[in-house]
């Protein structure tokens, strides 16, 4: 039997190596983790000092940034503990369910988080990511953010979720920019007097990166926000056969899209346009792009519809101040596939990165209930409310670097 001594010794030992093992890992954050998000922009002319003003706003902005130090350690870590909450269920508002209809006779709704009021207010417009609806736990997260900094906010549900019916071929994915005018003409008349801004997550962030290429200065919003956006479409889907772990990725994701896919068709009157075996039988983001969307949507195939949804090679057209949000160690849409050099040309793009985060990822550190990237656009939407007509100005300078990271450092 041990003596007392020997057990205070084994105490102290004990204490003192948790001691210095806590003390390495919070050196170990404050050295390599807490690391402040990097700004990647376009040299803007001196000459216009609103357009200074702004940048440096957005550069205040990003020191408020604290990765979580055991949720963030890791973009897998953070992703999984994000997608876990995603499936749970939310504290949902019951809120004003909209049906909107399209040009094209399909529908989508409008979750707002509560009635809207016809005056001169923000409304901010969310847009979900892949599988995800207004019902989603992060989304409600964010509608509850962005009415406590005042803006009334708004939710889309693409054609077949949160439970409405398919009254077309045209099905929910990326391919949904094509109904943002249609989204835009309907909320110019429900609030006439509202200033309006727009945050898209992960695909919704791509669906509204390639619409404000496609419609440039005649759109309706004054600011833009995206988080952990595909910028370059098909730079992340060749990446998603880079490795063993891309492939499994992509499986995981194209399972979670299938399964939803079939729900959706089988209850609906055009099962019969494709081949439900091929469907069935795919195991890659790719395939249920051949086998469903490119026979829903008119594609020819995968190619031609990743070449027409890739918002990238519409950058130069955004015409709004936008706020691109990316963490470098996404593990879903790589680091390496954003595309820097072509950001960097258009002065009304602020690329934000951030060392930690994963896909969808960032917490508050710890220190709030709230997304860090919750607060990063609301703030950015404030502070870009008076940058509405102005047309800002850019040397266009592409610069000598295509990354704020070095490449070895990304997934």
């Amino acid at each position: 039997m041990a003596s007392p001594r020997d057990l205070a010794l084994a105490a102290f030992f004990g204490a003192s190596s948790a001691t210095a093992l806590a003390v390495a890992l919070m050196r170990r954050y404050l050295r390599d983790e807490l690391r402040a998000a990097v700004l990647f922009h376009s040299p803007v002319d001196e000459q216009h000092p609103e357009d200074q003003r702004l940048l440096q706003e957005v550069k205040l902005l990003m020191r408020d940034y604290w990765p979580h130090p055991i949720l963030e350690f890791s973009g897998y870590v953070s992703t999984m503990y994000s997608s876990f909450w995603a499936v749970m269920p939310s504290m949902q508002k019951l809120g004003h369910m909209e049906v909107l209809d399209l040009s094209d006779g399909g529908i989508m709704s409008l979750h707002w988080y509560e009635p809207p009021l016809i005056d001169k207010g923000k409304v901010v417009v969310i847009l979900p990511g892949l599988n995800n609806d207004s019902r989603t736990s992060f989304i409600q997260s964010a509608m509850r953010h962005f009415r406590s900094n005042g803006f009334q906010a708004v939710a889309l549900n693409y054609r077949g979720l949160a439970g409405l019916e398919l009254k077309t071929s045209k099905v929910a994915c990326a391919d949904c920019f094509r109904d943002m005018p249609d989204v835009e003409a309907h909320l110019a008349k429900v609030c006439p007097g509202a200033e309006f801004s727009a945050v898209g997550f992960s695909m919704g962030g791509s669906i509204l990166l390639r619409h404000l290429g496609a419609v440039g200065a005649k759109t309706v919003f004054s600011s833009a926000v995206t988080v952990a956006a595909p910028v370059d479409t098909e730079a992340v889907v060749t990446s998603f056969s880079s490795s063993a772990r891309k492939r499994l990725m992509s499986f995981i994701m194209a399972t979670g899209v299938k399964l939803l896919m079939i729900h959706e068709l089988r209850r609906s009157q055009f099962a019969h346009l494709l081949n439900m075996k091929k469907l069935l039988s795919a195991r890659s983001l790719t395939e249920i792009d051949e086998a469903a969307i490119c026979p829903l949507h008119g594609y020819v195939n995968a190619a031609d519809y990743h070449r027409a949804i890739n918002p990238r090679h519409h950058l130069d057209n955004i015409a709004i101040p936008t706020l691109v949000v990316h963490a470098e160690d996404d593990p879903v849409i790589s680091y390496t596939t954003m595309p820097f050099q072509v950001l960097r040309r258009n002065p009304r793009i602020y690329v934000a990165v951030t060392k930690r985060g994963g896909h969808i990822g960032w917490g508050s550190g710890g220190l709030g209930a709230g997304a860090w990237t919750d607060a990063m656009a609301a703030h950015f939407m404030q502070a870009t409310s008076s940058t509405r007509s102005r047309n800002i100005e850019g040397t266009g300078a592409v610069g000598t670097e295509d990354r704020p990271f070095p490449l070895t450092s990304a997934l």
